[in-house]
């Protein structure tokens, strides 16, 4: 499977690529999109750019940062603007999103909710093999679709433990008839 993560921002929306084959990941792109003048300049960048890596990367699903509402109200609408034009993007494409918060990443890729941005960094770096400092955006953008790699691999674990189980009731009621 292919995952676009994104760390959404209006100034700086980090992504990354990574293919995953159950427990195996592997670093295919990622950058920091960089965005300036007004608001919807910054928008449209992000719209276009999105459109690009879409054609170059072809991702299957995109893992999207969930919204965080802080102290600061006006940097949660900024964060809000810049995911309606992924959001955008990515219906546009065809590719769907799945969205987490931003504790779950970290416990996914740190194993803590708390970690810290250069803890997020270096376990990003070292999960996918990349010898380079990552920015930390591109970082958690890269998180983001880790943490959905090991999200679906487990969820599809539970689902075939589940029919596994339903299977092996239908059989033992057969039995008892």
């Amino acid at each position: 499977m292919r995952v676009l993560g994104i760390d959404p921002g209006t100034v700086n929306t980090g992504w990354g690529v990574v293919d995953g084959d159950g427990s195996h990941l592997v670093h295919k792109s990622s950058g920091v999109i960089l965005c300036r003048g007004p608001l919807s300049q910054r928008l449209l960048r992000i719209f276009e750019e999105l459109k690009h890596i879409f054609d170059d990367h072809a991702p299957q699903c995109i893992s999207l940062e969930k919204t965080f509402v802080g102290d600061n109200v006006q940097s949660a609408f900024r964060l809000g603007e810049a995911r309606g034009a992924i959001l955008v993007a990515a219906a546009q494409a065809g590719v769907t999103v799945c969205e987490y918060a931003p504790a779950e990443i970290k416990v996914a890729v740190a194993g803590s909710g708390r970690a810290a941005k250069e803890q997020m960094q270096i376990m990003v770096a070292r999960l996918l093999g990349i010898p380079d400092t990552l920015a930390p955006d591109q970082a958690d953008a890269l998180g983001a679709a880790i943490c959905h790699l090991h999200t679906s691999r487990f969820a599809a674990r539970v689902g075939d433990a589940v029919a596994l189980e339903a299977l092996s009731r239908r059989r033992r009621r057969s039995l008892r008839r």
